[in-house]
């Protein structure tokens, strides 16, 4: 009987010496990122019969478990992924924004605006030096401005560019972690090791992946755990990670602004970039390869109809020279002189990177005389050209005759607004969205230092209780050899 007694104080005290561990790792646990708590389950030994009765063996510990439920974790999952599009989205959608802020500065529209205003001023004093001056400086503030805007619009873009790269070595360091943790827990899981803290960890980098795009995660018919990108394809399975590439790639024969594109690895001619669902990374295409490109195309078809519009009015008319008039009444030219069908702006061939490109003429630059005001040579007090080029600021010249510079310009920053407004609205439902999935799984997997108190002072006595079992069995020990002595 002593040794039956043994036998039973022995795993009753191995049972509360485990829970205990648990507990104090819980504890320990309580303010990790990602941690669930852990349980372990315990099951009676194996009875025995003692002639006509069954007596118990005692108490067995069957595995440390952690509290854990997939479908609250896949739907934090998803949760993460949709607000992290809308994050990153309004994030570079505000950063293009405030380039075309001009609450607090003086913007396009308004530099567009005092340029035509000085062509006004110039049809009233055809001849001022000083008027002829202020339309060469507002011009170059239009070139200055559309420059600016260029500039800005690429270092958004760059910018984007190495955030995506960035986000593409972050996802392949998540993959390949996900991929080692599969083989470590389907080796513990095979030697009946704890999985517990690696399933966590592995949660953790799913969880990151999350940020990045919709993913979904599932246990093959070969027991092996795959991630999925939504809609692209494996990206782990058991211990093998396929890698990602990102790269801009300009279409065959462009001249223009590349692609950024994402690749498996080894596959360059396949690019998914366009397949990604949600997560930062669909944020950050969208608004480099839809509304970055879209805008910067916006701006140069601006800075394209101000030149050829401009220009085409401007060769119509003379310098402010005199000079000679033939018998026929046609200008007699002396050298290189320049007299009429002089561009005001440099001129462009098309609309392609026209707001970089966009340049005074090197003849108004060098000449203020080479500003035409009058149809006529000359003809000092003739101002009909500067009033034709005044009037530029309201003739409805793009969209094929739909609208004005400024209707054009301000429809283009319109979009931007709204869409960066729009963003910020689904930003802020998402996080709710988000707050409320992380607490469903904070009840349901976090540690609660309440709870597991009382189960320390549970398992501690259960721990004493064992070990007085056992000495009580050794006492009883003790007396029947000491019986047996006598």
């Amino acid at each position: 009987m002593g040794a039956d007694l043994f036998s039973i104080g022995q795993s009753s005290l191995k049972t509360s010496k485990k829970s205990l561990e648990t507990t104090s790792h819980n504890i320990a646990n309580s303010n990790t990122e990602g941690f669930s708590r852990q349980r372990i389950t315990v099951s009676t030994n194996t009875p025995i019969n003692e002639g006509a009765y069954v007596m118990g063996t005692g108490v067995n510990v069957q595995s440390v478990k952690r509290v854990h439920d997939g479908l609250i974790e896949k739907n934090l999952n998803r949760s993460l992924s949709q607000h992290k599009f809308n994050e990153e989205r309004t994030f570079q959608l505000g950063r293009v924004e405030e380039i075309f802020n001009e609450i607090n500065s003086d913007g396009l529209n308004k530099v567009l605006n005092r340029f035509f205003n000085t062509f006004r001023e110039l049809s009233n004093q055809p001849e001022n030096e000083v008027v002829r001056a202020m339309v060469r400086d507002n011009a170059n503030l239009v070139v200055s401005d559309f420059h600016r805007i260029d500039e800005s619009i690429e270092g958004v873009k760059k910018s984007v560019d190495a955030k995506i790269k960035g986000s593409v070595e972050e996802i392949n360091s998540f993959t390949n972690s996900i991929a080692s943790l599969n083989k470590e827990i389907i080796r513990l899981d095979v030697t009946g090791g704890e999985t517990g803290d690696l399933r966590d960890q592995r949660d953790n980098s799913i969880r990151n992946l999350a940020d990045f795009f919709k993913l979904t995660t599932y246990e093959d018919e070969k027991g092996q755990y795959v991630v999925n990108i939504q809609g692209v394809g494996s990206i782990v399975a058991g211990g093998v990670s396929n890698k990602l590439n990102a790269v801009s790639i300009s279409p065959k024969g462009s001249k223009g602004e590349g692609q950024m594109e994402i690749f498996f690895e080894g596959k360059p001619g396949s690019p998914v970039t366009n397949k990604f669902k949600q997560g930062s990374i669909e944020g950050m295409v969208k608004t480099r390869n839809n509304d970055i490109v879209e805008l910067r195309k916006q701006v140069d078809t601006v800075a394209h109809g101000l030149v050829n519009a401009t220009n085409a009015i401007h060769r119509r008319g003379f310098a402010n020279k005199r000079v000679q008039i033939d018998q026929n009444g046609s200008p007699i030219l002396r050298g290189n002189d320049k007299l009429t069908n002089i561009n005001f702006f440099q001129g462009l061939s098309d609309t392609e990177n026209a707001a970089e490109k966009i340049s005074l003429s090197k003849d108004v630059q060098d000449d203020l005389n080479n500003i035409s005001t009058g149809l006529e040579a000359n003809s000092p007090g003739d101002n009909r050209i500067a009033i034709a080029i005044s009037k530029l600021q309201h003739e409805k010249i793009l969209g094929e005759g739909t609208s004005t510079f400024e209707e054009s310009y301000l429809t283009s920053v319109g979009k931007i607004g709204l869409s960066t407004a729009k963003s910020k609205i689904d930003t802020e439902q998402t996080s709710g969205i988000l707050a409320q999935s992380k607490s469903i799984k904070e009840r349901i997997s976090g540690v609660s230092l309440d709870e597991e108190t009382a189960n320390m002072v549970k398992y501690q006595h259960a721990y004493d209780a064992s070990a007085r079992m056992i000495k009580t069995a050794d006492e009883m020990f003790d007396s029947v050899l000491g019986m047996m002595r006598r």
